[in-house]
């Protein structure tokens, strides 16, 4: 596990990798005039890195790797902090979650700022009607994404609790309570990739395994915060546990689960099993799962570790183009390193 951190210590700061070509392209557009993407600095890969590091730092602080993590941790937002904390997309707030750990750590309040900084974007951000939102409210398309549940309500929940802020933990449970009554499946009961509020339209694919993640993610990361006698504490307890056991039924019996659920001749994805794999090992933590789900968990961790190479987890989907457009390529990404950290962090490597 170990070479696992040092290979999330360096790709925290250099992802993404960007050749020549790609530059040259940039440079060339915007010689032209012409709209180039952002140079976003603080990311959803490397906020999952950040998360798995930090779970790492908790479970092993007397370790002379927790002060090494820390030290990375702090070269990646101080950066982002001299840049000006500049924030672009929602995506940004998977990054939310190791700062504020990193305020209550150092006590350097830049990073209280920082994480402020992030709720202000959140809370000026476009919504929909419902209060959801918008993925990319510039494209004009009123789309919801169920990966932004899990990019967003982990941050603001436990904003919320660290803080005491009330309005971030209610935006949370807009986001769930929005997508389950506008994004799932009736007949399955998993999520569609996302929905459009105004037309009731559902997007992409039934039960893609990133979009089922996220969305768990989303939940369980809110259920570790939200008040049990919160009003929307119940229907969203109560809904992810019913997640969990649809999930669980397309677990393949090597321990992993495809890249789209149902498709179990398919390819498997690391990245999808890590995040589903970690939000039921905090779901179980936190006493919002029993115990008879942790004989699958423990599976589908003995599977992931089987699929690391030179401390890097392989096998994971590339990045997702958009609704129903998934790149059939797979390799090593933070986006499998990070939740298999964190998944790891929690139960150790072995039992």
């Amino acid at each position: 596990m170990l070479e696992m951190v040092k290979n999330a210590e360096m790709d925290l700061l250099i992802y993404p990798k960007r050749g020549m070509g790609y530059c040259l392209k940039r440079t060339a557009r915007m010689l032209m005039g012409r709209a180039v993407e952002p140079v976003d600095r603080i990311n959803w890969p490397n906020g999952l890195l950040a998360k798995g590091l930090m779970d790492y730092y908790h479970k092993n602080k007397n370790s002379d790797e927790a002060r090494i993590i820390i030290e990375y941790l702090r070269k990646y937002y101080d950066r982002w902090i001299r840049s000006g904390h500049k924030l672009y997309y929602v995506d940004d707030m998977v990054s939310g979650m190791a700062l504020i750990d990193l305020h209550q750590i150092t006590g350097d309040e830049k990073y209280k700022k920082a994480a402020e900084n992030m709720l202000d974007f959140l809370e000026h951000h476009e919504r929909d009607e419902a209060g959801s939102f918008f993925y990319r409210p510039r494209q004009k398309n009123g789309y919801i994404f169920a990966d932004m549940v899990g990019m967003v309500c982990p941050f603001l929940s436990k904003y919320s609790s660290t803080y005491g802020n009330k309005n971030a933990m209610n935006m949370a449970v807009t986001q769930i309570q929005n997508f389950i009554g506008y994004g799932m499946d009736g007949k399955t009961g998993l999520p569609y990739h996302g929905y459009q509020y105004e037309s009731g339209v559902k997007y992409g694919i039934i039960g893609w395994g990133r979009a089922v993640g996220w969305l768990m993610l989303g939940m369980s990361g809110t259920l570790a915060y939200l008040d049990e006698r919160d009003a929307g504490y119940e229907v969203i307890k109560q809904t992810y546990r019913r997640l969990v056991d649809k999930v669980e039924a397309y677990q393949l019996e090597g321990g992993l689960y495809s890249w789209q659920l149902g498709a179990k001749d398919g390819p498997v994805d690391t990245s999808a099993t890590g995040m589903i794999l970690y939000s039921i090992a905090q779901s179980l933590e936190n006493k919002v799962l029993i115990g008879i789900h942790k004989s699958r968990m423990v599976r589908g961790r003995d599977a992931l570790l089987g699929s690391v190479k030179d401390g890097k987890i392989y096998g994971a989907l590339a990045e997702c183009q958009g609704f129903s457009m998934y790149p059939q390529v797979y390799g090593a990404y933070p986006w499998s390193m990070g939740p298999a950290l964190s998944l790891l962090a929690m139960i150790g490597e072995e039992e």
